[in-house]
């Protein structure tokens, strides 16, 4: 009876999501990796937060052929996508252009345990490689050129140290992990209807963090596409994009008869729902809240 062992994990981390861990990876085996896994006997499973590779320990013979051949190096290669549209939106650093892709492999990780394979502590722009690198030939095809995965995983048998195959099969099993941070974006409310006078007719509106930790100050009146006014906020600091955000902030409102809450939390920002604007002369990215009276 076949007795199966962990051989390796990749583990990825995300702070968008409100548990850390990045569950909307797909890993898609490149052609020679598929093989490999077949004909070694090998197992590959989805975990919540990455992949396994698991191995036979009735077949670890076929397994060592593989490491062995010098003639044509072991690795384990994947192209990674999201199902989640909005991963790029919310993931630093933002790769827009068609002609660069993240790619990571194991050659500089060491240790025992769970080893980073990223440049840095998050992934940056230090993880960024050319999409044309010779590389990439045998793991992204024509379409994956044009319709680029999110990032290229490789983990190679060897490293300068030598052989990993005896630390593979160690204990406990290596976990390969990658770290991502979310980006972080100004925030910009528009007040629209009978609030897009403002302070006009003397009503001072402001918003406001019960908890103190964000600040909002006016940027004036603005007048949107159809000729639609707007009073509009802005943050005064950039806000990491979350899955759920802590913040209950509150439009509040000052007039003769003193202070009112007008709106007690108002709506967070969307992934999908931004613009530009030049913010200390650098064009930047804002996240647009749009509220009607």
């Amino acid at each position: 009876m076949s007795f199966y062992k962990t051989l390796l994990s990749v583990a990825v981390e995300h702070n968008y999501y409100s548990r850390g861990v990045c569950s909307s990876l797909e890993f898609y085996p490149s052609d020679r990796t598929r093989e490999v896994i077949e004909k070694a006997g090998l197992l590959l499973r989805k975990t919540l937060d990455g992949i396994q590779i698991i191995y036979d320990q009735d077949r670890l013979d076929s397994l060592e052929m593989y490491a062995l051949d010098r003639s044509e190096a072991l690795s384990f290669d994947f192209r990674v996508s999201s199902n989640d549209p909005g991963f790029r939106n919310y993931t630093e650093p933002y790769t827009g252009s068609r002609d660069q892709i993240l790619y990571f492999d194991n050659r500089a990780a060491s240790g025992s345990g769970k080893q980073s394979l990223t440049a840095s502590g998050f992934v940056s722009e230090r993880d960024i490689r050319p999409l044309d690198s010779s590389e990439f030939n045998e793991i992204l095809g024509r379409r994956d050129r044009l319709l680029p995965p999110e990032f290229v995983l490789r983990i190679f048998a060897d490293n300068d140290e030598g052989p990993l195959l005896k630390h593979w099969l160690g204990q406990p099993p290596i976990i390969y992990s990658l770290s991502f941070d979310s980006r972080q974006r100004y925030w910009k409310y528009y007040l629209l209807g009978k609030m897009a006078k403002g302070d006009e007719g003397g009503n001072r509106y402001t918003i406001v963090d019960p908890d103190n930790k964000i600040e909002f100050e006016t940027t004036g009146q603005e007048l949107l596409s159809g000729q639609k006014l707007a009073y509009t906020f802005r943050s005064k600091q950039r806000i990491p994009i979350h899955e759920r955000y802590p913040f209950r902030f509150q439009l509040r409102q000052t007039g003769e008869s003193g202070e009112s809450t007008v709106i007690p939390s108002l709506p967070v920002a969307s992934v999908d729902k931004s613009g530009s604007e030049a913010i200390a002369e650098q064009e930047t990215i804002v996240s647009e809240i749009y509220i009607n009276s």
